[in-house]
């Protein structure tokens, strides 16, 4: 499947300094970005989204519950829906805005799924690169320690990309990591 913006150019070209040289560029994939995290997590939301439910059906069954029950338990149905489908739509939209650039001196990313923001790295400031590769080649790549929270969180969390940088669900993402270890030991 096309990305309805897969023919526009990659927007961080335009932050390119003189003499800079892009040594990769790409963007993540999409049904690897969207659907990272721990499968608990999945699991986790289905059952609270059934018991919310279920305890929204009990409140409003019975005539003489008091109001703030429903208006609770309405607002928890609410956010079981966002955790159980909601979240991957926005990693989507967020896949689907998101561009990564090495270049000989450093590293951009521009993502957001509903405001864009821009993260650079100076490769000379790089400390403890990690790869994660997956199946098919497809990986992570973290700059930093990365909290084990937001890790199995996967996307589409409001905050779950304020942290490390990383290059999230790219394609030969061992292949990538060596570039940029060699170009992060070449780097001033």
């Amino acid at each position: 499947m096309t990305r309805p913006d897969a023919i526009e150019p990659n927007p961080l070209r335009s932050r390119l300094e003189a003499g800079e040289q892009i040594l990769w560029e790409g963007r993540p994939i999409r049904l690897a970005y969207t659907f990272r995290g721990s499968p608990f997590v999945f699991v986790f939301s289905l059952v609270w989204l059934g018991f919310m439910l279920f305890w929204e059906g009990s409140v409003l069954s019975f005539r003489s519950a008091p109001p703030f029950f429903s208006v609770w338990g309405a607002l928890l149905v609410l956010l079981a829906l966002y955790a159980s489908v909601g979240r991957f739509w926005v990693a989507a939209r967020e896949a689907d805005r998101t561009w990564y650039t090495v270049t000989d001196r450093r590293i951009m990313i521009r993502t957001g799924a509903f405001q864009q923001r821009t993260v650079e790295v100076s490769l000379g400031a790089l400390r403890y690169p990690q790869l994660e590769e997956g199946p098919r080649g497809i990986g992570t790549i973290t700059f930093g320690p990365m909290s084990p929270f937001v890790a199995h969180l996967g996307g589409g969390w409001p905050g779950s990309r304020v942290g490390n940088a990383s290059l999230i669900a790219i394609p030969d993402a061992a292949r990538v990591f060596r570039l940029i270890d060699r170009a992060r030991a070449a780097a001033p």
